[in-house]
């Protein structure tokens, strides 16, 4: 979360100095908070009340402020599911940003929260699920280099087949400095393929493998009481998950 801003406790030696109304200090508070700060409204038109559970366990506002996403940024919401992290990302980047949902395996739901909405910046990519995790990189290949911001997935990449192929295609068409977040399910070790879960060294170690840098980790999606054993869809209210941020 950004830092309080600083006030002074007492006036400066001198002339008393006129004090400051209220509102008026609760404004420059305001503007000393970073871009992507009260943009995001989990109460806005088209978000279910399944959408609110979800936020009480992926912390959409605090996730996204730890991976830096801010107003005006392109970016890749890769693998969106149903769209409850595209409609989020578009309220986040605003109308000068730009939010490609690709690699969209489930069109019929996805287009089901969006077309009501019209969301303007908002661009989906239709790939088959089985297509998308197989042969990623293909698709990916076809992009312009150094044409996103940022790139999120989210309980996702565990089930990539080629990873190798699929990272240098995600570093090469990030800018310089470009931000690929990474929030997964967790085990103890290596790759869980039956309860889709995924260890951080094997995340940490693909990704930096490729060529990124290990920019943060953070235990904001943790929780101890989950149990390895069941796939994340069954213990999805308390499921413990890696969130790492890694730049170009």
């Amino acid at each position: 979360s950004p830092a309080a801003a600083r006030f002074p406790l007492a006036p400066a030696p001198g002339p008393r100095a006129p004090r400051r109304p209220f509102l008026a200090v609760l404004a420059c508070a305001l503007l000393s908070l970073p871009a992507w700060a009260g943009t995001i409204d989990l109460n806005a038109p088209g978000r279910t009340d399944e959408d609110k559970d979800r936020d009480a366990y992926n912390k959409p506002v605090e996730l996204f402020a730890f991976w830096g996403i801010q107003d005006g940024m392109k970016v890749m919401d890769l693998f969106p599911g149903n769209g409850y992290t595209t409609q989020i990302l578009s309220m986040l980047v605003g109308p000068k940003g730009k939010v490609a949902a690709y690699a969209s395996y489930d069109h019929e739901a996805f287009d089901k929260r969006m077309k009501p909405l019209g969301l303007a910046n908002v661009e989906e990519t239709v790939i088959d699920y089985k297509e998308g995790f197989k042969t990623l990189n293909t698709y990916l290949a076809k992009l312009p280099a150094a044409s996103l911001d940022a790139i999120i997935t989210i309980r996702n990449y565990h089930d990539l087949k080629n990873p190798a192929e699929v990272l240098p295609e995600l570093k090469r068409i990030l800018k310089p400095g470009g931000i690929l977040g990474i929030a997964d399910s967790r085990t103890t070790s290596g790759r869980d393929e039956d309860n889709h879960r995924i260890a951080d060294d094997v995340i940490i170690d693909e990704v930096t493998g490729a060529g990124f840098r290990l920019a943060g980790v953070s235990q904001l999606l943790s929780n101890p009481k989950d149990d390895y054993s069941k796939g994340f869809w069954m213990a999805r209210w308390i499921v413990d998950q890696s969130c790492l941020k890694f730049v170009k």
